[in-house]
């Protein structure tokens, strides 16, 4: 009996024994593993980055022990903290996830457009804020004043500052003068421009490269086609319709139908644009599915151009750089994610200073005998005074390039 009690004893101690060499393995182990996590991970000291600026996770960490599972593009598109996830292998083939924050900030000033003087009649009654072309990279509604006495019923100069800031508090300033004239009559005539016709283009312009175009509306007024084909005349663009106003309707170009009708029967290559008032991406989705469902009787062959011009009341839309950027790139998108082909409309000047490069083909409006744009463009509308047979108006000439 005593040899069985002394048999059952040592069993209980070895099995003690070897429970409480487990437990402290695995705590030992826990604790290795633990000490191993926390210093798997060294990130930089300065976790800050600008706005819309490209970062992978990679770029905020200092050390990794370990092997990173998917070095993801970091959505920096959002002002503020953003909080960081990621996976990783570590030194024992253990996958791990870790966390970290960021902070986006806009250091970026506010621009000015408007020059060093600007000139208004006796009695002028908008204000000067909404009028002087300004905005901000990413503030929709940066703050807007100027600093200085005026009085726009008192003919005067007055020396002025408009100062813009945003949420940020980056701020831009510019001195101007004012000018507030009496009303005059108009007596100056306007000199016409010398007009381009299509044989002068054809000539100067016409290569194994480029493609000699038109773009029409119902300001072309009743088109003959087939003339205009005969003439020379490789592709037109054609205007689809138009939002009338900001918060408008949609209109369809009242000789849209007869227009891709007639140019279609003549044999020419047909794009279209539509010229839009769009202050939100909301909007701009929203005309780019009216687009898609008034054209949906029709094959275009060339992209489909989003225009957008009204940067004398830009003040007014509520929108940054960023947002109308944005605007241009989802009614795009849209299109594009229909089988069709995008392009963004826009002056030189504009495509300089507000239009963001884009991933969509450019249709560049630049109106002299050779551009000095530096950027990419498909397309180049070189003149708004074209003489074709078959319009009787003026009509704009555009160039597309087959190569670049």
């Amino acid at each position: 009996m005593r040899k069985i009690l002394t048999i059952i004893g040592i069993s209980i101690i070895v099995i003690v024994a070897t429970a409480t060499g487990l437990l402290i393995w695995a705590y030992k182990e826990e604790q290795e593993n633990k000490r191993i996590d926390a210093e798997a991970v060294t990130l930089k000291e300065d976790l800050t980055i600008e706005f819309g600026k490209k970062a992978k996770v990679s770029d905020f960490i200092q050390n990794l022990n370990g092997t990173l599972i998917d070095d993801y593009q970091i959505d920096t598109e959002v002002l503020g903290n953003i909080l960081v996830s990621f996976d990783y292998i570590n030194i024992k083939n253990k996958k791990r996830t870790a966390t970290f924050e960021i902070n986006t900030v806009d250091l970026t000033a506010p621009k000015i457009f408007s020059g060093n003087s600007y000139t208004v009649q006796k009695g002028y009654t908008k204000n000067l804020t909404d009028v002087l072309l300004s905005g901000d990279d990413i503030d929709d509604n940066p703050t807007r004043k100027i600093i200085g006495e005026y009085d726009f019923n008192t003919v005067g100069s007055y020396n002025l500052t408009y100062v813009v800031t945003d949420s940020s508090g980056n701020e831009a300033k510019r001195d101007f003068v004012l000018n507030v004239t009496n009303p005059q009559k108009s007596s100056t005539v306007k000199t016409p421009k010398e007009p381009n016709y299509l044989d002068d283009i054809l000539a100067n312009y016409k290569t194994e490269k480029t493609k000699i175009g038109i773009d029409v509306s119902k300001w072309q007024g009743e088109i003959e086609w087939e003339k205009v084909k005969n003439a020379g005349v490789e592709f037109v663009i054609i205007r689809m319709g138009y939002q009338t106003d900001y918060d408008g309707d949609y209109v369809i170009d009242p000789y849209f139908i007869q227009n891709i009708e007639g140019a279609k029967a003549a044999g020419l290559p047909v794009g279209i644009y539509f010229y839009s008032y769009a202050k939100n991406i909301i909007q701009a989705k929203e005309q780019a599915e009216w687009v898609k469902e008034n054209l949906k009787n029709y094959e275009i062959d060339l992209p489909i151009a989003f225009d957008w011009e009204s940067w004398n009341s830009f003040n007014t839309t509520g929108m940054s750089f960023y947002t109308i950027n944005k605007v241009a790139d989802v009614f795009l998108d849209t299109l594009v994610d229909s089988g069709y082909k995008g392009m963004l409309y826009g002056s030189k000047n504009y495509l300089e200073k507000i239009w963001y490069p884009t991933s969509h083909e450019t249709w560049l409006a630049h109106y002299t005998s050779k551009t000095n744009y530096e950027d990419e463009y498909t397309i180049w509308q070189m003149s708004d005074t074209g003489r074709v047979d078959g319009i009787n108006t003026n009509v704009d000439i555009d160039i597309m390039y087959l190569e670049k």
